[in-house]
């Protein structure tokens, strides 16, 4: 019971330490310290400062594909595609969150079509969820068109590379 309601107190100063823009953590460390394992990780550099981050990961929440937006060193977008129920993205601002919930789920039937929701979330509400950001530098970035969907094309490719090679993510296809 204890160690349940540490986890719970962990996981929420966390999340506070997370959307306080003022405070300069890696974003690796507070993954790690949330018990979040990535396999397979690979970076997209977008342009200088904007970066995706592709892997997949198995949670005692879900397992999937899954994909991240990173930019000035925030992480702006998360989305994991777990399949049917489970899929969901975070939308990271900057703020703190007026609710206790910090996910946006996902109504696709499975992975598959939750990793092609993510490239359509990308491509074209990315600037929506940029400009709501607390950091200027984010409100204020532009993505050079060609460069993003470029981007955007690999991470789906990976993203979809992992569903059909990773034996653990079989049954969220």
């Amino acid at each position: 019971m204890l160690s349940a309601l540490r986890t719970q107190i962990k996981r929420q100063l966390l999340r506070r330490l997370r959307y306080d823009a003022s405070v300069r953590l890696n974003p690796e460390d507070l993954d790690l310290a949330a018990g979040e394992v990535r396999s397979d990780v690979e970076w997209i550099p977008v342009q200088p400062d904007v970066d995706l981050k592709v892997y997949w990961k198995v949670l005692p929440i879900g397992k999937g594909p899954a994909v991240s937006l990173y930019a000035f060193g925030f992480q702006i977008l998360r989305f994991d595609c777990f399949g049917a129920g489970d899929g969901h993205f975070h939308l990271l601002l900057g703020w703190p969150s007026p609710t206790g919930e910090d996910r946006i789920w996902l109504p696709e039937p499975n992975a598959t079509a939750q990793v092609e929701r993510t490239v359509f979330e990308l491509t074209k509400n990315v600037t929506y969820y940029l400009q709501r950001h607390n950091d200027e530098r984010v409100r204020r970035l532009h993505l050079e068109p060609a460069t993003w969907s470029t981007a955007c094309t690999q991470a789906r490719d990976k993203m979809m590379h992992f569903l059909c090679s990773v034996p653990e993510l079989a049954d969220v296809k």
